[in-house]
């Protein structure tokens, strides 16, 4: 019901800012306090996600169906950030060009390879993923699926 009164990137925006998340609407300066968000009847388009340090987790990763126009998403230290959450990305793989990974202890191997899902990337940015077991692989798979992505792994050391 309430995904009908405010449409799906409000409800996206809501739940990413009620994470410690911040939002950025087309043409427009980022949102980092949920109490700015605009009017509930005006309509307006996510185009940017940084979780740097939210607690967005998998649960919560359904927020995106439905937005059409995310072309960029950081997720930086967030400690509740696992495999599914990277899986539920495909939501926005109609899309989503840029994605950066970045201290998010509960990402290993087969998390990432399901990145391979998401086309239309044109970046993608891993580091300090020390639970990945074999980094040159999982990166060695996603540049074969991800063609037109440049693919930067910045940190390969392995805690395993």
């Amino acid at each position: 019901m309430l995904l009908k009164i405010v449409g799906p990137d409000r409800l996206c925006a809501e739940w990413v800012l009620k994470n410690g998340g911040f939002v950025r609407f087309e043409n427009q300066k980022w949102t980092i306090d949920y109490n700015a968000l605009p009017a509930e009847n005006y309509r307006y388009r996510i185009e940017e996600v940084d979780g740097t340090k939210s607690t967005i987790m998998a649960m919560g990763f359904d927020h995106f169906q439905n937005c059409t126009a995310i072309r960029k998403v950081t997720l930086k230290s967030c400690r509740y950030m696992e495999n599914e959450a990277l899986e539920k990305l495909g939501h926005l793989k109609e899309s989503l060009c840029e994605l950066e990974i970045n201290g998010c202890y509960n990402v290993v191997d087969e998390g990432l390879q399901t990145l391979k899902q998401l086309t239309k990337l044109k970046k993608l940015s891993i580091e300090n993923l020390p639970y990945v077991k074999n980094m040159k692989a999982v990166e060695e798979e996603l540049q074969a699926a991800l063609t037109n992505c440049v693919i930067e792994v910045k940190s390969k050391v392995s805690l395993i």
